[in-house]
């Protein structure tokens, strides 16, 4: 079975720079994003699985990631128009529909709330020509116009299946957009549970060369507007003029990344926050191992994998009230605590919170990541494509 694995956004613009032939071989095919985490775990079920990546650059080509799987650079038509650019490519719809059984989307946010986007385009060529998998992560459906509702509903319901990671977000697949339940199914993405696990505190301190007697708060992803990350910035100012033991660290690559150093700057804060830039799963593993409280307080929904990741590292987690958030960090769990984004009062409450009950929070590793191992995530998937195959597509 050859299954074809897309991206339904411009990459240039996910990554905010060019994906010529260097950021492919040097970047994209050494990363550990969930994009070929999915792949990885197929590929252990004998699965042949192709990564798209849709691009400006005009020059289709193809490229090998380290886990194995081929990924396919493939350009798209760009047309800006008012607020959202149309984007399209019928090189792509081309090759899946001649070369693959199953079209499987593994991005999530179909972010284009005014014009008909990638995914909407992909779909209205492939169905009922080969089955499509659609994958809902959230995205704030209420930015939708009253013309967009309609589109969105209508390209999910071609879908013969669509993966969903959050219980929030599977009452308004239902909800907003009548889908019947048979065709959700709960699925999170891997993660490799050989990284991901508890150490010891004082020796991943050592191991990265930080003051065993600070503690450390931390920050996994991008670097952009919409992560909570000009309030975090704003609370740890607070807090570190009582409590000059904590360093904040912010591992990750993005457009905010100028005005946080301008910011630890005009503050004296240059030796409290690091930024760290991109790192390894193997190196971010250890981060979390490190810290005392991981930080994912953005507006965004969806179920983030550094939200998984800090559970199955033991890391108590500050999240916002988003997408599958709530399932998973909560104080009934021990995983953490929930607010609302934006809120600096509830922040900088809830940091103190953990800092004085540290050894609660950190204690147990709920029991539901285990789901979450390459083996199980691969298992789940298989039997959704079998059963697909099954229904005589």
């Amino acid at each position: 079975m050859r299954v074809a694995l897309v991206s339904a956004f411009i990459e240039d613009q996910v990554y905010e720079h060019k994906l010529d032939d260097s950021f492919m071989k040097n970047t994209i095919c050494k990363e550990d994003h969930f994009y070929h985490r999915i792949a990885k775990a197929l590929s252990k079920k004998n699965i042949e699985v192709v990564i798209f990546y849709p691009s400006k650059e005009k020059i289709e080509k193809k490229f090998v990631h380290k886990f194995g799987h081929e990924i396919v650079r493939v350009p798209v038509k760009y047309i800006p128009f008012i607020h959202e650019p149309i984007v399209y490519s019928p090189r792509l719809v081309e090759i899946i529909k001649n070369e693959f059984d199953i079209c499987q989307f593994v991005s999530g946010y179909y972010v284009m709330y005014k014009v008909p986007d990638m995914f909407d385009y992909i779909v209205s060529k492939l169905h009922n020509k080969i089955p499509i998998i659609a994958r809902w992560a959230g995205g704030n459906h209420e930015w939708m116009t009253i013309l967009r509702k309609p589109i969105k509903k209508k390209s999910l319901n071609k879908c013969q299946k669509i993966l969903c990671s959050g219980k929030n977000e599977i009452g308004n697949l239902k909800k907003i957009f009548d889908i019947p339940s048979e065709k959700i199914s709960y699925l999170i993405n891997p993660i490799d549970l050989d990284i991901f696990k508890k150490r010891d505190k004082i020796e991943t301190k050592k191991q990265l060369e930080l003051d065993v007697k600070k503690k450390y708060f931390l920050y996994v992803g991008r670097l952009t507007i919409n992560k909570g990350i000009e309030e975090l910035l704003e609370t740890f100012k607070e807090i570190q003029k009582i409590k000059k033991e904590i360093i904040l660290i912010l591992i990750g690559d993005g457009p905010l990344k100028n005005k946080i150093i301008e910011f630890a700057k005009k503050y004296n804060l240059e030796n409290s926050i690091l930024l760290k830039g991109r790192c390894s799963h193997n190196e971010i593993s250890i981060h979390y191992n490190a810290s005392s409280i991981l930080f994912h307080i953005g507006t965004s929904g969806g179920l983030p994998n550094v939200i998984i990741e800090g559970i199955a590292s033991g890391l108590p987690i500050i999240a916002s009230y988003n997408g599958a958030n709530e399932d998973f960090v909560n104080e009934k769990l021990g995983t953490g605590i929930l607010i609302q984004p934006g809120n600096k009062s509830q922040l900088k409450d809830a940091i103190f919170m953990i800092l004085k009950n540290e050894e609660k929070f950190s204690k147990n590793i709920s029991n539901v990541i285990i789901d979450f191992t390459y083996e199980a995530f691969g298992e789940k998937l298989v039997k959704i494509y079998e059963s697909i195959k099954k229904n005589k597509f």
